[in-house]
């Protein structure tokens, strides 16, 4: 398998520790992005290719330490996590 786990943090968002995991696969030239609740099973997550701009860049920013990526791609993953049943 060509996919590789590049970076993976600790964030809070809303007084909640979520883990945040960035890998790439190299083959295929996709990266994918994973947000888990570490108490439970809560997961989300996504993969992205170049073409979707928005969650690239912030995995690329992530990936070179930009805290306030980390911050965001955790408050993306959040609120996939969060959201209303009806």
């Amino acid at each position: 398998m060509s996919e590789k786990l590049v970076a993976r943090r600790g964030v809070t968002v809303n007084h909640q520790e979520l883990e945040v995991s960035i890998s790439q696969h190299t083959d295929e030239h996709f990266w994918r992005v994973a947000v888990r609740h570490p108490v439970g099973s809560s997961t989300t997550g996504t993969a992205i290719s170049s073409d979707d701009n928005f969650l690239h860049h912030l995995c690329q920013s992530a990936v070179a330490g930009e805290h306030s990526a980390w911050e965001s791609l955790a408050c993306w993953g959040h609120r996939r996590m969060s959201r209303p049943i009806w």
